[in-house]
């Protein structure tokens, strides 16, 4: 019988030619085949949001192209992430055959991540614990400002080891996402289950650790998850934008257990990596480009590597509207003329950002932050929280807090609605423009 992976890898290309690029990138790449269940294919979505949104704009073009691609009649059906690991996941008894695999994104490998003088110790230090889990640096903790690729190692990490050892039982979770598993224990009396699930880990990956501080039961039980494993020989792999020594909020105790194995910073890229990581980019997308034109971006932009894609995407996405075979200084110049910093331009800040997208659809900032999903506030939120997102060097969760504490998914998932709308819908393309002007021309109401 043929596998999903196969129906769906015929598919995708007939997906890719039949979208636009960006709406491919967003929507439909990271969709996972689950399995084949009679004649219907089951896919993975990563959120509730996500698997609305598919269900609803893509469902019938995803039928088709996979039906198209592969002489079939099937019909398709999404699940969530949770679902998805419910239908995939083998019992832990059973792992010497298939080991737990959940919370890793595809995307991120050791072949996508561009190296330079600011990361080669983090990125070498992350291939070591990939070749020999548990064997060198254990615990391995990257650290780092907002942007700069340590998720990307994290899940690097967990992809490699994977591929290399398919038998262990592996979890990436961001901070946030442990301490829900917690609190959902507490609540429920479910604390052996919360343990057994992790402390049966060869390989435990925890994305933003600095966000546990203050938490008390959910650092208690990281600091016991955490030596259960250490003592079990099993790897464990930690991200935060601090170094140990510098986490206020958290208990000693925890933070003498970071330094055990070895502490990696990662910095702000240097303009030979910054054009690395463009020229890296265009190539896998096909894009011609010249040299002066990527020398150009990395020059304006060096706070961070998703700074610097959210230009690449940018010109990308004009560049695709006019049709443009090549792409060159000039171009790029002129599509980022309003984007580009000059001395004396205010510092654009989440709060700016709400109150001059508020201004724009004539609400209140109240509005724009509270709980209302119709969508007369729905779009401009959602606005606003891209721009928080491409503008700024503000995290999903810290942007959530300063929409009213939003849920990080919930950001996630209104910048990847927004990125998708600009490339289809001229009034949300000309709304970003509109706020973006304002907000980088001193034509902000203060």
């Amino acid at each position: 019988m043929v596998s999903a992976q196969i129906v769906w890898s015929k598919a995708l290309p007939v997906l890719e030619a039949e979208m636009t690029p960006i709406s491919y990138k967003t929507w439909i790449k990271d969709i996972k085949p689950i399995s084949i269940e009679g004649s219907t294919l089951i896919l993975m979505a990563q959120s509730e949001l996500y698997l609305t949104s598919l269900r609803q704009f893509y469902a019938n073009t995803i039928t088709d192209c996979v039906n198209r691609a592969n002489g079939s009649n099937y019909s398709v059906n999404f699940i969530i992430k949770e679902e998805a690991e419910a239908v995939v996941s083998v019992p832990v008894s059973n792992s010497t055959e298939k080991g737990l695999f959940f919370g890793v994104q595809p995307k991120y490998t050791f072949d996508t991540f561009v190296t330079g003088e600011s990361n080669r110790f983090a990125h070498a230090a992350a291939v070591a614990v990939a070749d020999n889990p548990a064997s060198a640096y254990n615990p391995l903790y990257i650290y780092g400002g907002s942007g700069l690729g340590k998720t990307h190692l994290l899940h690097a990490i967990g992809n490699y080891v994977h591929e290399l050892h398919p038998e262990f039982n592996i979890c990436c979770v961001s901070s946030e996402e442990f301490t829900n598993d917690v609190i959902a224990a507490i609540k429920y009396d479910t604390r052996e289950e919360l343990r057994k699930k992790y402390r049966s880990l060869d390989l435990l990956l925890v994305d933003d650790i600095q966000f546990i501080g203050g938490k008390e039961a959910t650092e208690l039980e990281f600091f016991n998850t955490f030596n259960a494993l250490y003592g079990a020989n099993k790897q464990i792999v930690i991200t935060s934008d601090q170094s140990p020594k510098d986490l206020p909020s958290l208990q000693e105790r925890l933070k003498s257990r970071f330094v055990w194995g070895i502490t990696a910073d990662i910095k702000p890229p240097e303009v030979e990596t910054r054009v690395a990581i463009l020229k890296s980019k265009a190539e896998r997308d096909g894009i011609d480009i010249t040299d002066d034109a990527l020398l150009y971006m990395a020059e304006q932009f060096n706070a961070n590597v998703r700074e610097l894609e959210s230009c690449y995407n940018r010109v990308m996405l004009y560049a695709e509207f006019s049709k443009r075979a090549m792409i060159d200084k000039s171009f790029v110049e002129a599509i980022l003329k309003d984007y580009v910093s000059s001395e004396g331009k205010h510092m654009v800040t989440p709060e700016l950002i709400k109150r001059v997208t508020a201004d724009y659809f004539e609400i209140s900032v109240e509005e724009l932050i509270s709980t209302r999903r119709d969508k007369r506030i729905a779009t401009p939120r959602q606005i606003a929280m891209y721009l928080c997102r491409t503008l700024t060097n503000t995290s999903y969760p810290d942007i959530g807090k300063a929409f009213g504490g939003k849920h990080y998914s919930t950001v996630m998932y209104s910048c990847d609605q927004v990125t998708g709308e600009i490339a289809e819908r001229a009034d949300i393309a000309t709304a970003v423009d509109d706020i973006t002007n304002r907000l980088t021309n001193d034509l902000s109401p203060m």
